[in-house]
């Protein structure tokens, strides 16, 4: 038997006003199964499977194998747009890592990514704001020893330079200057306020974020996430999935390297080499694209003498 048509089944099961767990249940078969066959990612199905889910979205078997008309497939998606942007590869292969590692559907990460972003966004901002109100509680509490130290010039206690470093990080947090780029803007900043190995990239506020929250799962072992650098001139640098990355590469740690980096493009994998149990074909299609990936790069840098060990 062949694999169950994934817009088929999408298209029956909304049209029985099922979720994909209430289909699960209904049928008797695992969520994952319902994903990766919604995904299009399942194998061959097993002809108890099909049988299920023919009985449990009231259809004939062979309807789940057809394709959906024009019609369907345009009702299937009636809430749905095209989405004209393009990301790296890369990051095109953590979103099939991450929808692989919690069997979920791209989409469904993708159309979540807009409210986590804003979630982080939010928290890394309040807790700049909080951070600031601790500082000027601390600052009064300084200048108010000024009775103290009456040989000694205000600015010991009292630093009128800071305090504008202040507003300007006030300024920074009302207008939800995450990356604190308007904070450090200024010309007539002294070098006194900003570290000396400061990197915009790597060191900004939502950056240094971040990495703070990803350190919290540090227990997962060497498989949790890592961010490296977030350029405001290209994609940010972040990896994510390695442990399954390292199972489609079959163990091959400089193949799994070659994916989580983009090398390898698991979004154009052949079709099928997806569905297909020929493993070998597979590595083999994407120790391809990684000789052309190095190739293309041993040519770019060249040129320059530059030597590029891949």
């Amino acid at each position: 038997m062949s694999t169950i048509n994934p817009q088929k089944l999408i298209f029956l099961r909304k049209g029985a006003k099922l979720t994909a767990e209430a289909l699960a249940v209904e049928a008797g078969v695992g969520r994952a199964t319902i994903t990766r066959l919604e995904n299009g990612t399942a194998g061959t199905t097993r002809a108890e499977t099909a049988k299920r889910l023919a009985n449990a979205l009231k259809c004939q078997v062979a309807d789940l194998f057809t394709p959906p008309d024009a019609e369907q497939s345009q009702s299937l998606f009636n809430d749905r747009v095209p989405l004209n942007i393009s990301i790296s590869s890369a990051a095109q292969n953590a979103l099939e890592l991450v929808a692989l590692r919690y069997n979920e559907t791209r989409e469904t990460i993708l159309e979540l990514a807009p409210l986590l972003f804003d979630l982080l966004a939010r928290e890394s901002l309040l807790e700049r704001s909080r951070n600031l109100a601790e500082l000027w509680l601390r600052r009064d509490a300084v200048a108010s020893m000024g009775e103290r130290y009456s040989h000694l010039g205000g600015r010991f206690l009292h630093d009128w330079q800071a305090e504008e470093v202040e507003s300007r990080e006030e300024a920074s947090i009302r207008n939800r200057d995450i990356r604190a780029a308007y904070v450090l803007a200024d010309d007539s900043l002294e070098d006194a306020f900003v570290p000396a190995d400061y990197d915009d990239e790597c060191n900004n506020p939502f950056v240094d974020y971040l990495n703070r929250r990803l350190s919290a799962v540090r227990p997962d072992g060497d498989t949790a996430p890592s961010l490296d650098v977030w350029p405001v001139w290209r994609s940010p640098s972040y990896e994510i999935g390695s442990e399954e990355a390292l199972a489609i590469a079959r163990g091959d740690e400089d193949l799994a390297r070659a994916i989580l980096s983009g090398a390898v493009p698991l979004a154009k994998l052949p079709k099928a080499l997806r569905t297909s149990d020929d493993a070998e074909a597979r590595i083999a299609w994407m120790r391809e694209q990684k000789a052309k990936h190095d190739q293309k790069l041993q040519g770019l840098f060249g040129d320059l003498l530059i030597n590029v060990n891949v």
